[in-house]
């Protein structure tokens, strides 16, 4: 039996207004799944997809709400109860906020041209993100809105995130507390079933992992987080044998841990901020088991990530997570004066778009024949350009969900995965060249 306040009960019975009832009745259902015996108030930030609701929609069995109920909510001044950003762009296929119009010939979920500009001007003038902004929410359109958000929550605020790379950064890399449920109810009800990630017992380690390779480049962060995620599954690493992350390396590793088998939480030792010892990650007990990850195991992950039958290159995709503004200045570099061969296609936040820009890293992009992007990913988007059979990129991640996204038969659409350098190297020959270093 799920134990409500007062002031819960009164929403779940309808007291306060159909749409937090419709929100409690969800939290309760959620706690009821997971065994959570209550709700916990929320105090940091939140993370919602969007749109939730459409107009003249009626939304599934978790949003039983029509959009007219959400305008009225907006016109009489609700609000969401924490500071609350939008994951993902809107509209349906997930069309790029910038960059729509490099899409070619590619169609979005409903059969649209991504690249016809009544279709962009229709996802980006939805009315029902009007309405949501006026309720609060930040329309960041980012799977990792972490770089954008300028607002982080503090070390023991409780959240309500989700996003494969999110989750790890707000409970490990920030020391914040998440499980995956950012959604509408939490995040204007400020509340979220306690249970798992919430509950300090549940955040300690229990499985140390070593090995005898000194982590410390990106594609190392990456490989490492992916084979740690395999060997891990759910349980909460205290993970050795790095250098302290970079922002990118602690993306890349965080989406890369959370990709690779579903670990939401672990402890570097001196590094992350609930883990200044072992014995504090552990809170003094012993491991139940021990994974030692050496380079053969590395060299097998990397290896295991790729799926080609021939080096040609047709598009090489970067930004999975988004990139940050570092690593667009950094992409600056590598392709300043040079000419893509093959199409290149850079991700990015739209916040940090608009920076890059002003940067002029865009300018030089375009000059070498790159295109940066904004709002969604590759995965997402659910296409590529025709003649595409064969995509290089340098996130575990991405490779993990292109392949997972695109049918499995003998015509499946193929990825080449290493490092950034590799695949800026492919875009500029159509050729790959990537191997484990």
């Amino acid at each position: 039996m799920v134990q409500l306040t007062d002031e819960e009960k009164r929403m779940l019975q309808g007291e306060e207004g159909r749409v937090r009832q419709a929100c409690m009745q969800q939290l309760v259902e959620l706690c009821e799944i997971a065994g959570a015996e209550r709700l916990v108030d929320l105090d940091g930030t939140g993370d919602m997809h969007s749109p939730m609701f459409g107009p003249g929609m009626g939304g599934s069995r978790y949003y039983p709400i029509e959009f007219q109920e959400i305008v009225e909510l907006a016109e009489q001044g609700a609000k969401f109860k924490i500071p609350t950003f939008a994951n993902k762009a809107p509209g349906a296929g997930q069309t790029p906020v910038h960059g729509w119009e490099h899409c070619g010939n590619m169609c979005n979920r409903r059969g649209e041209r991504i690249d016809d500009p009544s279709v962009h001007e229709t996802a980006m003038q939805n009315e029902l993100h009007e309405v949501l902004r006026k309720m609060g929410l930040i329309t960041t359109f980012s799977c990792a809105n972490y770089l954008t958000m300028t607002y982080w929550p503090a070390v023991g605020q409780h959240c309500s995130w989700f996003e494969s790379s999110q989750m790890p950064y707000c409970n490990a890399t920030l020391g914040a507390r998440t499980n995956f449920d950012g959604s509408f109810a939490t995040c204007f009800l400020g509340k979220a079933p306690y249970y798992n990630l919430h509950v300090t017992e549940n955040r300690y380690g229990t499985v140390l992992v070593e090995t005898d390779r000194h982590i410390q480049t990106d594609v190392e962060f990456d490989v490492y987080g992916f084979a740690i995620g395999e060997a891990c599954t759910v349980d909460v690493p205290v993970v050795m044998g790095t250098a302290r992350p970079t922002t990118t390396q602690f993306e890349k590793f965080n989406s890369a841990v959370s990709t690779g088998g579903a670990v939401h939480m672990y402890h570097m030792p001196g590094i992350t901020p609930e883990a200044p010892t072992i014995e504090f990650a552990t809170n003094g007990k012993p491991f139940k088991k021990k994974v030692m990850i050496d380079n053969a195991v590395l060299k097998a992950t990397y290896d295991s990530l790729s799926f080609y039958t021939d080096n040609s290159v047709d598009l090489v995709f970067l930004g999975c997570p988004h990139l940050n503004i570092v690593d667009l200045m950094r992409l600056s570099w590598k392709l300043e004066g040079k000419k893509c061969k093959v199409p290149l296609w850079i991700m990015a936040a739209p916040w940090i778009y608009d920076a890059a820009k002003q940067q002029g890293y865009v300018d030089i992009f375009e000059k070498a024949g790159a295109h940066l992007m904004s709002g969604t990913c590759l995965a997402a988007m659910g296409a590529v350009p025709e003649g595409v059979r064969v995509v290089a990129v340098d996130t575990a991640k991405q490779a993990m969900y292109v392949t997972g996204c695109y049918p499995h038969d003998d015509n499946r659409l193929q990825v080449c995965y290493g490092d950034t350098d590799d695949c800026v190297n492919a875009a500029i020959t159509g050729k790959w060249q990537g191997e484990w270093r």
